[in-house]
């Protein structure tokens, strides 16, 4: 199964970020509907001023402790 992360942030940004590979018809479709259900506090004169940030999901590296700042054991790629 193909997902996309959506958020919307209080500074009015929407961020979606879709796996590696998905098409821009897939993502115009998806904008349509993210605006269409989140309705990001306004009318459709006061959504131009939106920003809509659409990124391709990275590769996952490692997690980090940070409390620590200190890589968690077993998490880290190529080591």
């Amino acid at each position: 199964m193909r997902t996309a992360e959506v958020h919307y942030g209080s500074d009015g940004q929407v961020n979606l970020t879709v796996p590696k590979g998905t098409k821009m018809a897939d993502i115009a479709k998806l904008q349509e509907m993210v605006i269409a259900k989140i309705n990001p506090r306004g009318c459709q004169a006061c959504l131009s001023g939106v920003h809509f940030n659409i990124r391709e999901e990275l590769e996952h590296v490692m997690k980090v402790d940070l409390d620590k700042m200190a890589a968690i054991k077993g998490t880290t790629i190529g080591h």
